[in-house]
């Protein structure tokens, strides 16, 4: 898988965690800051391997920004799982699967290929702006939450 389609899903996973604003506003404030942590923590990840692919579009052989956007977005998955575990009694099930059926097209195996294997990336490049707008989403869920 290209990495653009890799960044397009992480995007599509991040607006539909941000449509779910709307049901999150019913939870006690608690849950509600609990949440937005996790969105802050994704957003700040996201920008962290956004800056890392920033550097490979620059220079495709720099090793320590390839490995840092794999360790990076490696993170996602773990956050986006909590996110759905801590909700699980709040969303109907079809929200979930959705998100979770999302998850597995993010697995480890496939950011791995698409971060090491320069013939997935367009014109041997990885491009970041899909991820900054993935961290927007993020952003806003949590400033949305805590409003």
């Amino acid at each position: 898988m290209p990495f653009s389609t890799y960044a397009l899903k992480l995007l599509a996973l991040a607006q539909t965690i941000h449509r779910w604003l709307g049901i999150l506003s019913g939870l006690d404030r608690a849950n509600r800051d609990r949440i937005a942590g996790y969105a802050e923590a994704i957003a700040a990840t996201l920008e962290r391997a956004a800056v890392a692919l920033t550097r490979l579009d620059s220079d495709p052989s720099d090793a320590p920004a390839r490995a840092e956007a794999l360790r990076e977005l490696g993170r996602i998955t773990g956050y986006v799982e909590t996110i759905v575990a801590v909700l699980e009694q709040h969303l109907d099930g079809r929200k979930t699967a959705g998100v979770k059926r999302r998850l597995d097209q993010l697995d480890a195996e496939r950011l791995a290929l698409c971060l090491t294997d320069d013939a997935q990336w367009p014109a041997g490049r990885p491009r970041a702006e899909r991820l900054f707008a993935a961290e927007g989403y993020f952003r806003a869920l949590a400033d949305g939450l805590r409003a």
